[in-house]
């Protein structure tokens, strides 16, 4: 990893990237390029230095594939990698989860 000294002031947010959106609970999914699309972008933002945040929902509705403890919570293979932060949202707001999005941005001068 990168010395905070050294990091450049940009984040990679990885939202909603779980193993539990394959579940067909959810039907038929619209971009099956989107894995690789991201695995493209976590190694550009690791080349680079920019931190990388994975957000993740932590739904209350049972039956959710996404539940806290189901094989479905876990991240995909491509942001299950070193990351500065990971934030469980509570709703559909990456800024509405523990720990604070915003103000752990603002902290570490995070600028785009």
């Amino acid at each position: 990893m990168v010395s905070s000294a050294h990091r450049q002031p940009t984040a990679l947010l990885a939202i909603d990237v779980q193993r539990g959106f394959h579940d067909p609970h959810w039907g038929r999914r619209n971009n099956p390029a989107s894995e690789a699309n991201i695995s493209r972008l976590v190694a550009a933002a690791q080349e680079r230095a920019w931190r990388l945040v994975p957000v993740r929902p932590a739904p209350a509705a049972t039956g959710s594939p996404l539940g806290p403890g189901l094989p479905g919570n876990a991240l995909m293979p491509m942001v299950d990698v070193e990351h500065d932060l990971l934030v469980c949202k509570s709703v559909h707001s990456a800024f509405h989860g523990a720990p604070d999005l915003d103000s752990w941005l603002r902290a570490h001068g995070v600028e785009r």
